[in-house]
């Protein structure tokens, strides 16, 4: 896209060369500037996800060789997806460039376990003439299977996200397929260019943990030895917060997608069918007028009608695009809210006679195409009769006005246009042995016009119509006087077996599911969609009888919504399932499987409330956001047990391999946990355009790791620790 417009500059370019002076040729809607900023945004946020990545590591690590090993997996990790990325056809934008930044730190973990592993036996063998080529392969060989399928579960888990449909598959394929392609890479390079490196690099000294891990580590292990002598009341603790999470849920509101800030406004004024087109004329100088008296406003553009783009609209239709200067100039603590408000009450002020609701570019054309109407919400009230969808529609228009959050609630103006009505009289027309079809023949030849022949001009054609002058079209007196011919083959004129008249009459008449329906269109504020969709529909019910046969249904933004949490109440139940197998596959056990799949749940819990305590809702960005807690809480899950289980291999007993094992694997369990932390928090603090996309995917994962991580070192252990003692504790018995 952004090839085309570039190319479709230069010609302009070029054009502007050849016009005369008198004529200026400006741009007033180029998106470019829009996509820019937001891939800057990305840009800037993966940037400063990757220095606080970077610092993390060295802070953990202790060793500069160690941290450098992970660092490069970074960049290479990243490269590997812009292959896949060319290979595929994708593009740079918002979602995929997101994907990657998402994925920052689950494309490291791999790096993070088999360097921190590494460090750890190289630790081991300090002072000793050991072969470090070794070494380094047996600690890669220790943790290679569990981060493998570790890493090939968190690819697993988006793969589902690409059965997505409409609108919500468009926007996050990219985002699935590029997060796919960073684990794949990654993947690869921990099994082939890790070791390598860390061999080059790496060497073996006597093994000093940084002083943040020792820090944490003496508040850890008191905490550990707690948590195994309570396990039932750590998992109650566990149980508790799961279900406050769930009553939590329905109070966090739902939503299809987070409004894009398009920095730019667009304003739909609607008049009067029968309006003229130089009184449009003249309200659009009007708007103009009142729209540049804000400062914010750089530039006004207004466009009258629509003949060919999507749908058609009459004279009396006018969107108005409002160029708006940069924020940095707006007067203190103004916000593209309150710009817009202000701006549509001055134009409801000076324009009383027109409906005014206010939206963005790239909004209205998404909106329009999703429900055929522009609004992000409608309300579609389907019927036969035309008289009584003018009826029940503006009875809903009352109840839905009353409703707490809706605002700019706006009933289609499709009925007022001037239409010239003619009935024929049949028994009149009768008498005259003049047939009804006759009659609407003359009519139409005369009114409408009839093509009658063709006129060639070399290789061109061109139709030959017949119809009165258009003084006699105009004129009622002209059009009863038309002429018809009877049977007898008398002139009769039209007046004597037909009325003429002019009355109001609809300008279009919208049909859908075979049915006729009206439209109420409006907007929510406020609150969530689906919400405010609830309780319209309940008041609706209880307050408006419906006729037989007649019936309504909410469009727009609220369908998305619906659509893509029905296809996600199937998507979430197949990656569990998909976790399971996997998991199983790893251990050859179910019960390891269902020890590490409950640690899913639980990492949910911060997730939800993260989403409660910054008040934003439950909407398809915070739903992959869960989902990409589900891959990561996982892949520590199996590094923890597969560690204990190698440890007891080697004749231990089982509570000093769950004491002394999981404060080994606290380092790598804390490290993969704050890269993806510390990498989204960039994400958190954005505030450039595109920002309050990605920011519920960015806060889930977030307020998820955060409840993961403290179940994986708590639960956990405690929880395998109360099993195998049981199992332990069956086969003594037995």
């Amino acid at each position: 896209a952004e090839r085309v417009v570039q190319g479709v500059k230069q010609r302009i370019e070029l054009v502007r060369k050849v016009l005369p002076k008198s004529v200026l040729l400006e741009t007033v809607y180029d998106r470019t500037e829009i996509i820019g900023k937001a891939i800057s945004m990305a840009d800037h946020a993966m940037i400063e996800g990757v220095v606080l990545v970077v610092a993390v590591l060295f802070f953990f690590m202790g060793d500069f060789r160690a941290a450098l090993v992970v660092v490069i997996a970074i960049p290479m990790a990243r490269l590997i997806a812009f292959l896949f990325m060319d290979r595929f056809g994708l593009s740079a934008n918002l979602l995929s460039l997101g994907g990657l930044v998402i994925g920052l730190g689950m494309t490291i973990d791999g790096p993070i376990v088999l360097v921190e592993n590494a460090a750890r036996r190289l630790g081991e063998a300090a002072g000793k003439t050991v072969d470090r080529t070794a070494i380094i392969r047996q600690a890669a060989q220790e943790v290679v299977t569990p981060v493998a399928f570790g890493m090939l579960i968190i690819a697993v888990v988006f793969i589902p996200l690409l059965s997505l449909e409409g609108l919500e598959g468009k926007l996050f394929k990219p985002l699935a397929l590029n997060m796919i392609f960073a684990i794949v890479g990654s993947l690869a390079l921990t099994v082939l260019l890790i070791p390598v490196l860390s061999a080059l690099l790496m060497r073996h000294r006597v093994e000093h943990d940084p002083w943040l891990v020792r820090w944490l580590e003496a508040r850890y292990r008191p905490l550990l030895g707690w948590s195994l002598e309570h396990p039932r009341t750590l998992l109650g603790v566990a149980v508790f917060g799961l279900v406050l999470a769930l009553t939590v849920v329905p109070f966090l509101g739902k939503e299809f997608m987070p409004t894009l800030n398009e920095q730019e406004l667009m304003f739909r004024v609607t008049g009067i069918p029968s309006t003229s087109l130089a009184e449009s004329v003249r309200i659009s100088m009007e708007v103009e007028a009142t729209l540049k008296r804000f400062s914010e406003t750089r530039h006004v553009t207004a466009l009258i009608g629509r003949s060919e783009r999507g749908e058609i609209a009459d004279v009396n239709y006018m969107e108005v695009l409002v160029e708006l200067e940069d924020p940095a100039q707006w007067p203190d603590r103004v916000t593209y809210q309150d710009a817009s408000s202000r701006m549509q009450k001055a134009l409801e002020t000076a324009l009383p006679s027109v409906v005014v609701a206010v939206t963005q570019p790239i909004q209205m054309r998404v909106e329009e195409l999703l429900s055929g109407v522009r609004a992000p919400l409608v309300l579609k009230i389907y019927g036969e009769d035309l008289r009584t969808l003018d009826r029940v529609s503006r009875q809903a228009k009352t109840v839905v006005e009353a409703v707490d959050g809706a605002t700019a609630v706006a009933l289609e103006a499709n009925r007022g246009k001037p239409q010239l009505v003619i009935h024929v009289d049949r028994e009149a027309a009768g008498r005259y042995g003049i047939p009804v079809d006759q009659v609407l023949e003359v009519v139409q030849t005369s009114i409408g016009g009839r093509v009658i022949s063709q006129v060639l001009d070399g290789v061109r054609r061109y139709d030959l119509v017949v119809w009165s002058p258009e003084a006699d079209r105009r004129d009622l007196d002209a059009i009863r006087a038309l002429p018809i011919r009877s049977a007898e083959g008398a002139l009769v004129p039209l007046a004597r077996v037909a009325s003429v008249e002019v009355a109001d009459g609809y300008s279009f008449v919208r049909r859908e599911q075979l049915q006729r329906y009206a439209v109420l269109q409006l907007d929510v504020e406020g609150r969530d969609v689906d919400g405010f969709v609830k309780e319209a529909t309940a008041k609706l019910v209880e307050q408006i009888k419906l006729p037989k046969g007649y019936w309504f249904d909410w469009g727009g933004s609220f369908e998305n919504q619906r659509r893509a949490m029905a296809r996600l109440g199937l998507i979430v139940p197949l990656t569990i399932g998909l976790i399971f197998i996997l998991l199983y596959t790893a251990f050859g056990s179910a019960r390891y499987a269902l020890l590490i799949l409950a640690n899913i749940p639980f990492a949910t819990v911060g997730g939800v409330f993260a989403l409660f305590a910054t008040g934003q809702y439950l909407s398809v960005p915070a739903a992959v956001g869960f989902i990409a807690v589900f891959g990561v809480a996982v892949l520590n899950g199996i590094v923890l047990i597969k560690f204990y289980n190698a440890l007891r291999s080697e004749g231990r007993s089982l509570h000093e391999v769950v004491r002394e094992g999981s404060a080994m694997r606290l380092r790598p369990v804390l490290m993969t946990a704050l890269v993806e932390i510390l990498g989204l928090i960039p994400f958190l603090l954005a505030t450039g355009v595109g920002s309050e996309i990605l920011r519920p995917l960015a806060t889930v994962v977030v307020g998820g790791l955060i409840t993961a991580t403290a179940l994986t070192l708590l639960l956990l252990p405690a929880l395998y620790d109360w099993l195998e003692s049981a199992r332990d504790g069956l086969k003594i018995s037995l």
